[in-house]
């Protein structure tokens, strides 16, 4: 069994012994018992991301003028940039709804478009989304590519591809349900519920809802409208983007959690309506009553001597001051060592291409030499041509050197008119060369090799020139290397840091206790609240005696609140571990995006954000616009990191950031997220994906510009 595992028998029995002598084991087994058990999750990663190859969508607009969008997508970031309302977040929108069924295009828009077809990968395995507009939306998720589509379209070949379709619709309910169950199967994903009462003022009931596919998109695509949120405006409507959280890092007990919870409000539900109609409850009301209230000026008094506590802790900043003194120094140098780095290795980079231009002026000097060389013999050669002819020219033989006969007058006249040998009478096949053509070629050797020498020339003067220029370089990497070697050591003051943060959190743990109190009494509050609306209700309807199954209800609520209690302890341990490093994650980026006043980042038991922001602890709520944003855009990356680096989530490695920066019209801000989202795509090119839509013209240098969509003022995309 996996340490993140829980054994349910083990768990019945431990649950069982604290209520034995009320219920039997079966009860409590059967009480407990869960459809999908109590091991669903996993923080372990799949190693499966979302990439957007292509997107085709045409149609007809309103003037009647046909329009085709074609555009092919890269890992890393892909931009799109032109004038508001001009068809960024129209692009968005039918991505969208190609990946969920929820369609959110503008009504007027959505007419225009006839045809729909986006390819993606997931894994090893490309898919193809096409939905047919033209009256009742159809079509089919098919497993190859687009350009595979269009040509089996075009050869009417795609009613044979049975074995390739994951699946066909014919309605927009048919496409959200199936590309759900779709995308759930892909990442792992499931249904969590939460619990809300009816929305009529006079109905009470508890109903049921539930998270779809299209929620956690909300975690994909990220529109302009929710960047004051973490997830979505509605997100504590359910806590839905806490659950969002724990379904994208797959934490271990967040099904039997999420199914335990649902199961205590039903109940809890249940024995309100029952002690509205009981006549017993009456009494049982006022006792609570007086009991809750007899409580309530207790834990008061608690609370006023928690309070004198707690500013008796908080009354001397020395701890924290001296904290941010010595983290900032920290920092700075930690800054100046990154920078030092950040030089030497530029200065690197500039003198690796100057190293390979002088290794190439080299091999063209050697080359040059070479070919001066072979022109050299072959001047020498036809010069020792010439000489050899001319002596023969002129040599005047008049006995044969064999056989000692005179040659005679009529045999060297004879070779004038005949061109025979006036020695052995035979007529040569090889015509002499001539003396002007020998001086010809000469003349161009001799040339060639002046061009050459004033080329070998040139080239050695660059080749001295370039280690000047090589020789600058090494003498400024030995000052930076020198520079590096400067930056002091951190050691002591992390040191000290370390027995500062324990100094603090133990300050902090006395205050969480403290913090339990005014819980309790919020909760009191609550409590009395209730008793005053069922002492109302009480007196408005018939009373009947349910005495027997409010006790076992009761029971069976206290049993829930129990193992809740004990699967919440569990809990923390097994995803301490994840949530630490998600938090280091987080601190990380918003620290790299130039959040340098947070200094801390927690994620307390109830899955909030906690920032310590010059020393001091806010929630996302508490930010500026500028800051909420980078603090999302660190977050979500984290996420995506805990999975690439950690192997640890579920996030599809694919964001949509719809309009950022509109909260960050100062050019200082807008010039760094500028630059953020730069320095994203140079980290994560390869292993993730992410489209920004702008009309900041600031953003066309983030990526590459083949995956740069750059309109003209006024321009439309589509």
């Amino acid at each position: 069994m996996s340490s993140t595992e829980i054994n349910f028998n083990e768990f019945v029995k431990y649950v069982h012994e604290k209520f034995s002598e009320e219920i039997s084991f079966q009860e409590v087994e059967d009480l407990l018992h869960l459809q999908e058990g109590y091991n669903k999750d996993s923080t372990t990663s799949l190693g499966k991301s979302l990439i957007l190859n292509r997107l085709i969508f045409h149609g007809k607009k309103i003037t009647g003028e046909e329009f085709t969008y074609d555009r092919e997508l890269f890992s890393g970031i892909n931009v799109w940039i032109a004038d508001n309302h001009k068809g960024k977040s129209t692009i968005f929108k039918i991505i969208k709804f190609a990946l969920t069924g929820t369609d959110g295009i503008k009504p007027d828009i959505k007419r225009w478009i006839e045809e729909i077809a986006l390819e993606f990968t997931i894994g090893q395995i490309t898919y193809t989304c096409f939905i047919d507009r033209r009256g009742r939306d159809r079509g089919a998720l098919y497993r190859f590519n687009i350009h595979d589509f269009l040509l089996l379209r075009k050869n009417h070949k795609l009613e044979y591809t049975d074995r390739d379709t994951e699946f066909s619709f014919k309605s927009t309910t048919q496409l959200k349900e199936s590309i759900q169950n779709f995308f759930f199967e892909q990442f792992s994903f499931y249904k969590l519920r939460y619990t809300q009462k009816s929305s009529g003022k006079e109905d009470l009931s508890l109903n049921t809802a539930e998270l779809s596919w299209t929620t956690y998109f909300k975690s994909i695509y990220l529109e302009s409208s929710n960047y004051d949120f973490l997830f979505f405006e509605s997100e504590n409507f359910g806590a839905q983007g806490k659950k969002i959280f724990e379904m994208i890092l797959g934490l271990p007990l967040t099904y039997p959690i999420n199914m335990l919870t649902i199961k205590h409000d039903k109940i809890s539900d249940e024995i309100a309506k029952l002690r509205l109609s009981d006549k017993a409850t009456l009494e049982n009301v006022f006792t609570s009553k007086k009991k809750i209230e007899e409580n309530f000026r207790n834990v008061s008094s608690q609370l006023t001597e928690a309070e004198k506590i707690i500013n008796v802790n908080f009354e001397d900043k020395a701890l924290v001051e001296e904290y941010l003194t010595i983290k900032n120094t920290v920092n700075e140098v930690r800054k100046k060592l990154r920078i030092a780095e950040d030089a030497y290795s530029n200065e690197l980079a500039r003198k690796r291409p100057i190293e390979d231009e002088l290794k190439n002026l080299l091999d063209d000097s050697k080359k040059i030499e070479a070919e001066i060389n072979r022109l050299s013999k072959q001047e020498l050669n036809v010069e020792l041509y010439r000489q050899a002819e001319s002596f023969f020219t002129n040599l005047e033989i008049k006995v044969c050197p064999h056989c000692e006969i005179e040659v005679s007058k009529e045999k060297k006249d004879k070779e004038l008119i005949n061109h025979t040998c006036s020695l052995c009478g035979e007529q040569p096949k090889e015509q002499k060369i001539d003396e002007e053509e020998l001086n010809e070629k000469a003349e161009r050797i001799k040339k060639e090799i002046q061009g050459h020498n004033s080329r070998m020339v040139l080239v050695s003067q660059q080749i001295e020139n370039i280690r000047k220029v090589e020789d600058e370089h090494r003498e400024s990497m030995k000052i930076l290397s020198r520079k590096i070697m400067e930056v002091p050591s951190t050691k002591t003051d992390e040191g000290r840091l370390k027995v500062l943060e324990n100094q603090i959190e133990k300050v902090n743990q006395d205050r969480k206790k403290q913090q339990a109190l005014f819980d309790k009494k919020d909760q009191l509050v609550r409590d009395k609240a209730v008793l005053e609306f069922q002492l109302k209700q009480i007196n408005k309807l018939s009373l009947i005696d349910n005495t027997e199954r409010l006790a076992k209800l009761q029971l069976q609520k206290e049993i829930i609140s129990y193992g809740l209690s004990a699967l919440g302890i569990r809990r923390i341990k097994l995803n301490a571990s994840i949530l630490k490093i998600l938090e280091e994650l987080i601190l990380s980026e918003v620290n790299a995006f130039g959040l340098t006043s947070i200094s801390k980042v927690d994620i307390d038991g109830k899955f909030n954000l906690i920032f310590t922001q010059n020393g001091v602890s806010v929630d996302f709520r508490d930010l500026e616009p500028g800051e909420k944003l980078r603090v999302k855009l660190g977050f979500y990356l984290s996420l995506i990191q805990l999975d690439i680096e950690h192997n640890l989530g579920r996030h599809p490695r694919f964001l949509i950031f719809d309009s950022p920066g509109s909260e960050e019209m100062v050019p200082k801000h807008l010039q760094g997220l500028s630059d953020i989202l730069k320095d994203v795509n140079n980290r994560f090119n390869d292993q993730l994906q992410i489209f920004v839509g702008s009309a900041l013209r600031e953003f066309e240098q983030i990526t590459d510009p083949k995956k740069t969509s750059v309109k003209k003022e006024d321009e439309f995309i589509f």
